[in-house]
């Protein structure tokens, strides 16, 4: 189906859509609204399914309209522009039910956070995610780019991840993705609604001290608090020192673009301040990182972070 381009007729078109689906539907919300990092530009719809199924068929129908659409966690790896976005967010926070456990597998939705799941399978006495526990975000957002910390990866333990496809919920087996560093297989445009991790028992007081150990660790060495997307940058090539000491040696920790900030604590995050930082201030601190690099050690260093533009 042609893309409808005529805004009047789009709008129509995704209010039938929400209201056919009850979906909640929102207009007037910012990316500064639902991003970690506070910053980004106007967005023209937002829609917020209940559960798996409503959010399957409600991508489907949006591109049996040709109406573009992406999907939106917690925001906390998203640097949007500033400009105006005329397409369509599609919200999983309210993809969060309670996992469900069985054994040692656990199934659990997109929407859920990721350092809540974590605890809940301490108390299951099952390993194999605890390292993750602290990185903000969703569950969704961890499968999408195969988070990891501290050895773990969460692309290890996943049995199966459940898509839409069709306006239906298909399970497809992990093995069939492509987990690699910070990198999955999944196209763009598709959308992960949960999954269903595989763990293994392990002795409780061990659990609890692997994950204190990596919540402290953390906590000392992370701008905690303060308005981030995280690592903006991935790691280096192996044999390279890492990322964030690399900026540190070139003397770039509280470099300041406007609204930005190399963060004073650890140069590979980039914070935000005040109501006035924009999009724009992020982007060109991150560029003006990376030409350094570049310069300084001929390496290209790859962004972490998701660049959401609106063109």
């Amino acid at each position: 189906m042609a893309k409808i381009e005529d805004p009047t007729e789009r709008d129509a078109a995704v209010e039938q859509i929400a209201i056919r689906l009850s979906v909640p539907a929102e207009r007037g919300r910012r990316f500064a609204d639902l991003t970690s990092l506070r910053v980004g530009g106007s967005i023209d719809w937002v829609l917020s399914p209940n559960n798996e199924a409503q959010a399957a068929a409600l991508v489907h129908d949006l591109e049996q309209h040709a109406i573009a659409w992406r999907p939106l966690g917690s925001g906390s790896n998203v640097l949007a522009d500033d400009g105006e976005h005329h397409y369509v967010i599609v919200s999983l926070k309210g993809l969060k039910a309670d996992p469900v456990f069985d054994g040692n597998r656990v199934s659990v939705s997109a929407g859920y956070s990721l350092p809540r799941l974590c605890i809940d399978a301490a108390r299951q006495d099952l390993s194999g995610i605890e390292g993750l526990n602290g990185i903000p975000g969703t569950v969704g957002g961890a499968l999408w780019m195969n988070a990891g910390a501290y050895g773990q990866e969460i692309g290890t333990v996943v049995e199966t991840v459940r898509v839409a496809r069709g306006g239906r919920v298909i399970e497809i087996p992990g093995s069939e993705v492509q987990w690699n560093y910070r990198h999955t297989s999944f196209r763009e445009g598709e959308m992960l609604l949960g999954a269903t991790l595989s763990l293994h028992p392990d002795d409780p007081q061990k659990i609890s001290e692997r994950m204190e150990k990596a919540k402290s660790q953390r906590m000392a060495t992370q701008p905690h608090g303060s308005r981030s997307a995280g690592c903006f940058f991935k790691n280096a090539p192996a044999g390279s020192v890492g990322t964030g000491k690399m900026i540190d040696d070139l003397g770039m920790k509280g470099t300041r673009r406007g609204g930005a900030v190399v963060s004073p604590k650890h140069a590979n995050f980039i914070v935000t301040e005040g109501d006035e930082a924009k999009a724009e201030d992020a982007l060109a601190l991150a560029e003006e990182i990376r030409a350094r690099v570049k310069r300084e050690h001929g390496i290209d260093l790859e962004y972490e972070v998701e660049l959401w533009s609106s063109k």
